[in-house]
């Protein structure tokens, strides 16, 4: 066989290898091919791209300071359990209601639920009489003060420009009770500072005994005099007082930022 036969069935063979080469990988499909990631693992060619993708935004996701793992809080000795859960506040100062008779300061400690209602409860001994304070918090009302604020946000509360300073003026309903069977519902007005995380009662105004309240609203347009409508149902004063209250009534309050009447 002469050389130049020779040469050219190996170049034949060559070409035909090249061919079967590119036809080979123009049909192989990515689950034919495998990458080794930077732990060691095998994965298929569209799974490790998944993972690698996934690690990537996950890490961007991680540094951003809105999802930064936050900084442990400082425990605070003798926490109020109550400012925590109806203010967020992580504080020792206790949310305090003055008895309407007496003045003495009632701290609410716990929480208890009556009738499919929960409250925030505290008890108090006045002498020999002891009783309860419940407070209906989930009928809190805000009211704001401000006349700049558009009226869509009058029944939010105020915030100063200054963070040490910020305020909530707010009214809600209350219970005493005492050894007797009378259950003495009040609204009270009271101001959270959240620049000090303190709260103070300013004052109270008594709604009834063994009365329902339905609802509490400021009366609009908010503006001086400045006055909120308590919804309750009572009963005829021929009622025995062990019947369900059926008669709806409304009475308004005037409120400012120091006191209710």
């Amino acid at each position: 066989m002469s050389t130049f036969v020779k040469l050219t069935i190996v170049a034949t063979v060559v070409v035909l290898g090249i061919l079967a080469a590119g036809i080979y990988r123009f049909n192989m499909t990515n689950d034919d091919i495998f990458m080794v990631m930077e732990d060691g693992q095998v994965m298929q060619y569209d799974e490790a791209k998944v993972k690698k993708h996934a690690d990537t935004v996950a890490n961007e996701t991680l540094g951003t300071p809105e999802f930064a793992v936050p900084s442990e809080v400082k425990p605070v000795a003798n926490a109020s359990e109550v400012m925590l859960k109806l203010f967020s506040l992580n504080t020792a100062n206790p949310f305090e209601i003055k008895l309407p008779e007496g003045g003495q300061s009632v701290v609410l400690t716990h929480f208890i639920k009556v009738k499919q209602t929960e409250f925030a409860m505290g008890d108090y001994q006045d002498g020999e009489v002891k009783g309860r304070v419940l407070l209906d918090y989930m009928r809190i009302t805000p009211l704001n003060f401000d006349p700049a604020l558009n009226p869509d946000t009058e029944n939010q509360a105020p915030v100063q420009d200054d963070p040490n300073m910020q305020t909530m003026p707010f009214v809600a309903p209350f219970i005493v009770t005492t050894q007797g069977s009378g259950v003495f519902w009040y609204l009270g007005l009271f101001n959270l500072d959240y620049g000090h995380n303190t709260l103070n009662h300013l004052g109270s105004v008594m709604l009834g005994d063994r009365i329902e309240v339905d609802s509490i609203e400021p009366v609009y347009p908010f503006e001086s005099p400045y006055k909120v409508a308590v919804t309750y149902r009572d009963r005829a004063p021929t009622q025995a007082m062990s019947e369900e209250p059926k008669i709806v009534k409304t009475i308004e309050m005037t409120v400012s930022e120091s006191e209710i009447k």
